[in-house]
């Protein structure tokens, strides 16, 4: 049985603290939205970026790395760093074997075989997880995975409780869930990083720039976490070396696009860390993938673009009106509202006639074609009121 008996602990909470936590999201909303937008469906009733509804799992990740990336330094509204978020007290890290999987109910069972983190979990691990994550296991399989037993508290989100339906996988930036396949460069990379000392050592950085470079999905976007986060991990990336590669990983259209859009990310928002490579790189993106070249991933990849399309929108980076074009075509309605939107500081007229082009194209996604009907009909309300006003002056 597992224990639940996980103490309530709380923070006090800080009203300057609370201010910060809170308005990244507002911060990215303005940057996204001109004074003459509509109201769209995707943001009524919420204070979420416009993909956040559609994709929830992997969006929050997202809007995690917008928060982090827009925050001051001394934020009390810290987001921890991957690897020191599995070393927290209160989680647990655990190498095991699959004993069972249970895709209906969405949990694991593991068999304890190493403990590489606090505490003293039990020998067998029933966890909860997501679909893709269940996805991912086989039975017999060996794996390395942090988990916790406790829940921020509904009545109170500056306390935790313990969970009353058992343990979780960790999921966060760079834990997209913590689940590892148990090979020597995870059981490395983990191990180096065990301590803040360790964390900060050349070891540490450079197997996570291995990481990075291998093809293992789950350390790639381990890594692409602790540079997201690590400000500190700033100061090895002087090294060219370093610089280059993770400008190549961020460019090869191989790399999981979750690790794409975080390194994307980071690269904008901190240039003299990692080089002024990022806006070729999301013009490339934006410029080179087909509308509707989705495939299995397509949420993952809908996210990338979009990041990428708001990133050249809000540092004022010209997207050639023919890509945005293409992407008012997008089977995510997000991705066509942001190009929707970036079409009107051109021109509205460009913007009307990309949205009829693609109302005119039998194979267009039916949830695209009904964002575009609704944007069009908010347009005319907008043109409407706005003539309305000139009427009034005169």
């Amino acid at each position: 049985m597992v224990s639940l008996a996980i103490p309530e602990t709380r923070r006090r909470p800080d009203p300057a603290a609370s201010r910060i936590r809170t308005s990244p999201v507002a911060l990215v909303r303005r940057l996204g939205r001109s004074d003459a937008e509509p109201p769209s469906p995707y943001r009524k009733h919420s204070a979420m970026p416009p993909s956040l509804s559609l994709h929830p799992p992997r969006a929050l990740a997202l809007l995690f790395a917008f928060m982090a990336s827009f925050a001051p330094p001394a934020s009390a509204g810290r987001v921890e760093p991957p690897v020191e978020l599995l070393y927290a007290p209160g989680n647990f890290l655990v190498a095991g074997k699959v004993l069972e999987v249970d895709e209906q109910a969405g949990r694991i069972v593991f068999e304890r075989k190493d403990v590489l983190g606090k505490g003293r979990p039990p020998e067998q691990i029933d966890v909860r997880a997501s679909a893709s994550a269940i996805a991912r296991v086989k039975p017999g399989g060996r794996y390395i995975f942090g988990y916790s037993l406790a829940r921020a508290d509904a009545r109170d989100p500056l306390r935790t409780v313990a969970d009353p339906r058992g343990a979780i996988l960790l999921t966060s930036i760079g834990l997209d869930p913590a689940l590892f396949d148990d090979t020597p460069l995870a059981r490395s990379i983990l191990k180096a990083g065990r301590s803040e000392h360790g964390r900060e050592s050349r070891r540490f950085f450079d197997l996570l720039m291995q990481g990075l470079a291998g093809g293992d999905a789950s350390l790639q976007n381990l890594a692409a976490g602790e540079i997201a986060l690590e400000r500190e991990i700033g100061e090895r990336l002087e090294d060219s070396s370093a610089r280059a590669l993770v400008e190549k990983v961020a460019r090869d259209e191989h790399t999981p696009p979750n690790v794409r859009a975080s390194l994307l990310k980071s690269a904008a928002e901190r240039p003299g860390d990692l080089g002024d490579w990022w806006r070729a790189a999301a013009l490339d993106v934006v410029t080179t993938t087909p509308p509707g070249g989705y495939s299995g991933h397509s949420s993952a990849l809908a996210e990338l673009i979009l990041l990428a399309l708001e990133e050249l929108d809000q540092h004022a980076v010209a997207v050639p009106s023919d890509a945005l074009s293409h992407w008012v075509r997008s089977p995510t309605p997000p991705v066509a509202e942001r190009a929707c939107l970036i079409l009107r500081k051109h021109s509205a007229s460009d913007e009307r006639d990309a949205i009829r082009a693609a109302l005119a194209e039998p194979e267009l996604a039916d949830r695209t074609r009904t964002f575009l009907n609704d944007h069009l009909r908010r347009l005319d309300i907008m043109d409407s009121k706005l003539k309305a006003r000139k009427g009034g002056a005169d």
